[in-house]
C-alpha cells in the first residue's frame, strides 16, 4: 500500500497484498465484525459457536481474497486443494497423532521426552507439513512464478492447517452442550489465541518461506539481494519461531504469558513479512520496462504502465491479476 511504510502493522495489507486500498476496507470490517461476534458469543456462554466462529474467520476471509484477486488464475481447485485443503487434512492428522502421544507422556510424567517432543520435534514437523502443499505447486506448477503468489500459497496453507488443528483440539467442546460453563474472559482469550494469534503465526512463518522460495526463482540478480530475504534466513526464522514458541508453551504453562509471547511473535512476523514483500516488489520492478498508457488499478488515473504507478506509487504486480495491465519485460 503506497500510503503505508514498511514498518506498518496491518493484517489485511500484509497478508492480502493484492487487494487495492478500497477493496481492503470490507476485509478489515469483516475481520473486526468476526472478532466482535466471537466476543459476543463468549459473553453469552455460547462457547461452542464462539469457537467455530473464531477458527473460521481468517480462513474464510482468505478464501474470499483468493477468489477476489484470482491468484489461482485458471486452476482454482488445484491451488485451493494444494494449499488450504491439503493444509487442513495434514493438520487434522497431525493433531490427532501428536495429541495422543503427548497425552501418554503426560500420564507417565516423562517431562524430558515431553520437552523434546512438544518443544522441538512437534513444531519442526508442523512447519514442515504446512510447507508441503505450496512446495507441490513450486515444483509442478511453474506458471505461478510471482513471489506474491508464493506468499499467498504459504499463507493459505498455514491458515488451513491452523483451522484443522484448532477444530481437532476443541472437538470435545463442540460435541458438548450449547451453553457452557466457565469464564467468558478466559474463553475469549483462549479463542483469540487459537483463532487469531496461532493462525497468524502459522500463516506468516509458512508465507515467509514460500515467498523467499518464489523470489529466489524469480530474481535473476540473486547475488545482490539482501540476506534478510534469502531462503536460508526465511527457513531459519520460520522454524526457530515455531520451536521457540513450542518451548515457551511447554516450560511456562500460563495462558497469559503464552498469549503474550504469541502476540509478540505475531507482531514481529507481520513486520518481517512486510519487509519481504517490499523487497519482492523492488525485484519485480527491476524486471519490467515502461509500457503503454493504462488505468492504474489503485488511483484509476491513466498513466504509463510501469512497475510502480507514477501518480500514487502502487505496485502494479500487487494488483489483482484480472485487472492488472501487462508490463513490458515481465508478466
Amino acid at each position: 500500500m503506497p500510503s503505508e511504510g514498511v514498518a506498518h502493522l496491518s493484517i489485511i495489507t500484509t497478508l492480502f497484498p493484492h487487494l487495492p486500498h478500497r477493496s481492503g476496507r470490507p476485509f478489515v470490517f469483516a475481520l473486526t465484525a468476526g472478532g466482535t461476534l466471537v466476543l459476543a458469543l463468549a459473553a453469552l456462554h455460547l462457547f461452542a459457536p464462539a469457537t467455530v466462529a473464531a477458527v473460521l474467520v481468517l480462513p474464510v476471509l482468505y478464501l474470499i481474497y483468493l477468489y477476489e484477486v484470482e491468484v489461482y488464475e485458471s486452476e482454482p481447485w488445484l491451488v485451493i486443494g494444494a494449499t488450504m485443503v491439503m493444509g487442513a487434512l495434514l493438520g487434522f492428522a497431525f493433531e490427532n497423532v501428536t495429541g495422543t502421544s503427548l497425552s501418554q507422556l503426560v500420564l507417565t510424567g516423562d517431562r524430558e521426552t515431553g520437552f523434546v517432543l512438544a518443544g522441538i520435534a512437534i513444531p519442526i514437523l508442523k512447519q514442515g507439513l504446512m510447507l508441503a502443499g505450496p512446495l507441490f505447486l513450486y515444483l509442478f506448477r511453474g506458471r505461478f512464478r510471482e513471489p506474491l503468489d508464493g506468499l499467498a500459497f504459504g499463507v493459505a496453507s498455514g491458515l488451513g492447517f491452523s483451522l484443522a488443528t484448532s477444530l481437532a483440539d476443541f472437538w470435545p467442546l463442540l460435541g458438548g452442550p450449547l451453553v457452557g460453563n466457565g469464564s467468558p474472559i478466559d474463553w475469549a482469550v483462549r479463542l483469540a489465541r487459537a483463532g487469531l494469534l496461532v493462525a497468524l503465526v502459522n500463516a506468516c512463518t509458512t508465507g515467509l518461506v514460500t515467498a523467499a522460495l518464489w523470489l529466489h526463482r524469480y530474481d535473476r540478480r540473486r547475488a545482490d539481494r539482501p540476506w534478510s530475504t534469502s531462503i536460508l534466513t526465511a527457513v531459519v526464522v520460520a522454524f526457530a519461531v515455531q520451536v521457540a514458541l513450542g518451548v515457551a508453551a511447554f516450560v511456562v504453562q500460563d495462558l497469559v504469558l503464552d498469549v503474550a509471547s504469541l502476540g509478540l511473535a505475531t507482531v514481529a512476523l507481520l513486520l518481517y513479512v512486510r519487509l519481504v514483500i517490499h523487497d519482492t516488489l523492488l525485484v519485480e520492478g527491476a524486471e519490467h520496462e515502461i509500457g503503454p498508457d493504462s488505468q492504474c488499478p489503485e488511483c484509476h488515473r491513466v498513466v504509463p504502465t510501469m512497475a510502480f504507478c507514477p501518480n500514487c506509487g502502487a505496485a502494479r504486480s500487487a494488483a489483482a491479476k484480472h485487472i492488472r495491465p501487462k508490463l513490458v519485460g515481465g508478466a
